[in-house]
């Protein structure tokens, strides 16, 4: 029997995941794992998104989805006691051991203001904790978000947060569901670590990336492709390359790396990020720049409007913060790792290029 680690990998045909797997199969900046790799799946998963990295990196269609090393295996994560007697049932069919080691990538992602309370990061990662837990896997690794990190400034002025910046309990008012279900997954893994499991934490910026136009990561690229994007704005938040998240998340989790890690390799203004996406898609974009000056004040004022249905959600506090935020990420701990990142630039051309061909 193979005495390699056998890994649990949540996520596998999402974005991240997919580019995890082919880090894993040697595809990407390591060398290939040797041990197997299983990918839980439900009913109602596809492979499309493997199908754009096996595109991306120029492979024969199937080369990630049949290896011989990655299992897709059909289990619901939201029933870890079931999840782990299909999985003695099948390591022991295989004859390759249970995993000792889980990755957990899978999340809903959704960044909009009114993603519903019942968003079930939080759910998801205490039983993928629970199946963690029954398994006595030696290391957890969680990718968490830079959501979860805040500071003190006044919205609207710059401010740069670093690893420690996670204060789950200040006010909520102002946080959206996303940022607080991630904080709240997170919270549950560092339960966990102080309860004895050896955990990692990978906290990634808004991940540049490829996939089906109807994905929620590609969101962003869809309108830009679309040209439905009705304004940009002078506010900034920190961004990497998908590539870079699988290399420093792999790298972590096999060098235990026990402190929480930013993976953020540039931290750059909306409307450069816009405008870098669509020249990389081959398209000029001719949008309204709303500066914060005075635009952020006018949101202010009709913060009452928050109460109405359909467009209340325009007026929150957390669409100011998500339109208008000066935050900037300190990304030298995932920079220390990864040993440089990707450019925006490289990432706009290598990404939209795939894009605008395949939509």
């Amino acid at each position: 029997m193979d005495s390699t680690p056998t890994i649990f990998l949540t996520g596998a045909t999402g974005q991240l995941g997919s580019f995890l797997l082919a880090e894993f199969l040697g595809f990407g900046s390591s060398i290939a794992y040797t041990g197997q790799v299983i990918c839980p799946v439900r009913a109602s998963s596809n492979l499309d998104q493997i199908n754009w990295v096996e595109d991306f990196y120029k492979l024969p269609d199937g080369t990630i989805k049949t290896h011989k090393n990655i299992h897709f295996v059909p289990c619901e994560l939201l029933n870890a006691h079931n999840t782990a007697h299909i999985l003695e049932q099948y390591c022991l069919k295989n004859h390759f051991p249970l995993p000792s080691e889980v990755i957990h990538a899978a999340a809903v992602i959704n960044i909009s203001p009114g993603t519903s309370k019942s968003t079930s990061n939080a759910m998801l990662t205490e039983e993928v904790l629970l199946l963690a837990e029954l398994l006595k896997v030696a290391h957890f690794s969680h990718v968490s978000s830079i959501a979860v990190l805040g500071g003190t400034a006044p919205l609207g002025e710059s401010e740069t947060l670093d690893p420690e910046h996670f204060h789950p309990g200040r006010s909520k008012a102002s946080i959206s569901d996303y940022a607080l279900s991630k904080m709240e997954s997170e919270l549950s893994v560092w339960r966990a670590n102080a309860e004895g499991m050896s955990v990692s934490i990978v906290r990634p910026g808004v991940i540049l990336g490829i996939g089906p136009k109807s994905s929620a990561p590609q969101k962003l690229w869809q309108r830009i492709h679309d040209k439905s994007l009705p304004f940009i704005t002078d506010g900034c938040s920190g961004v990497v390359d998908v590539r870079d998240v699988a290399m420093i998340l792999r790298r972590c989790h096999e060098n235990r790396i026990s402190s929480p890690v930013t993976a953020v390799s540039e931290n750059i203004d909306f409307n450069e990020l816009v405008t870098g996406m669509a020249n990389g898609l081959g398209l000029k974009l001719q949008l309204k720049l709303l500066h914060r000056v005075p635009w952020l004040n006018r949101m202010r004022a009709l913060g009452f409007l928050r109460h109405l249905p359909f467009i209340g959600r325009y007026f929150t506090a957390q669409m100011r913060i998500m339109l208008f935020s000066r935050a900037a990420y300190n990304g030298a701990s995932g920079e220390s790792i990864a040993k440089g990142y990707i450019s925006p630039a490289r990432s706009f051309k290598d990404f939209g290029t795939l894009l605008s061909k395949r939509w």
